[in-house]
């Protein structure tokens, strides 16, 4: 990974996180941009219906989960 790439998904967290706010402040549209940069940057698969990314995939404990 480049230092360039980093610094794209360290930007592109932060945007994530700032857009995040309570529900008086959360920035819809742009929690939605910066979730779609991740995506792309992180090479996230899509959800199947195609309405966002599926970072849930990845979350801590994801790895251990049972497959029926």
């Amino acid at each position: 990974m480049t230092r360039q790439e980093l610094m794209e998904i360290r930007r592109a967290f932060a945007d994530y996180l700032s857009s995040e706010g309570c529900s008086c402040c959360q920035n819809v549209e742009k929690h939605a941009e910066a979730a779609q940069r991740l995506g792309i940057l992180l090479k996230v698969p899509r959800f199947s219906d195609g309405s966002g990314y599926d970072f849930w995939k990845f979350k801590t404990g994801a790895e251990r989960k049972v497959r029926r």
